[in-house]
């Protein structure tokens, strides 16, 4: 086990689900990487969290207070890691500006597909979550609530910061949907958001 420390974006009261991601996967190495399952199973409230790594699920079922699991194989041996939440709060943290329309301006929409026409210093995590968050929010003007990033499945690790697209594919009432991943034109994985009822 090891202690990590987040930091806030913008004015968010809770820990974004991308700044997890980044932190629980060694993105320099992302090359290495493969079969990449990462879920979102609530929010972080705290800066300080747990961070715990094994080479099995079985390994860290014992751990409480799991707010995010990820799985991914890097050169034949698969890692598990799990992220508890520690101590603080929002108010005891630092935070730091994250503009996402200075993303979406780099977009176009066309349908139910958005696409990245323009290199973005985002992060590759941070490009898709903004896009797709974008994406529900046009395609779903009604609906009531929060568009949220509960999870992301990968085939290979990927910093991609252009070429990037997304395309919708299945939505199940709002609970959960999916959206393919895109570099190039070439599919990479799933994008899974689901909407937090106000």
């Amino acid at each position: 086990m090891r202690e990590v420390e987040f930091r806030f974006k913008g004015a968010r009261e809770y820990i974004h689900g991308t700044d997890m991601f980044n932190t629980m996967l060694p993105v320099h190495s992302s090359s290495t990487l493969a079969n990449i399952h990462f879920t979102v199973h609530e929010f972080v409230y705290t800066p300080k969290c747990r961070l715990y790594r094994a080479s099995s699920r079985e390994e860290l079922e014992n751990v409480e207070d799991v707010r995010a699991r990820c799985q991914f194989d890097e050169k034949g041996v698969t890692h598990c890691l799990v992220l508890a939440q520690g101590s603080g709060n929002a108010a005891s943290g630092e935070r730091y500006e994250y503009d996402e329309e200075r993303l979406i301006a780099l977009c176009s929409m066309e349908g139910d597909v958005i696409t990245l026409r323009h290199r973005s210093t985002f992060t590759f995590i941070e490009n898709v979550v903004a896009m797709n968050k974008h994406l529900h929010q046009q395609l779903f003007p009604n609906a009531m609530g929060k568009w949220v990033f509960t999870r992301i499945d990968l085939e290979r690790g990927c910093n991609e910061r252009e070429k990037l697209a997304l395309r919708l594919r299945h939505n199940l009432q709002y609970r959960l949907t999916k959206s393919d991943i895109l570099v190039d034109g070439r599919k990479v994985g799933d994008l899974f958001f689901s909407l937090m009822k106000p």
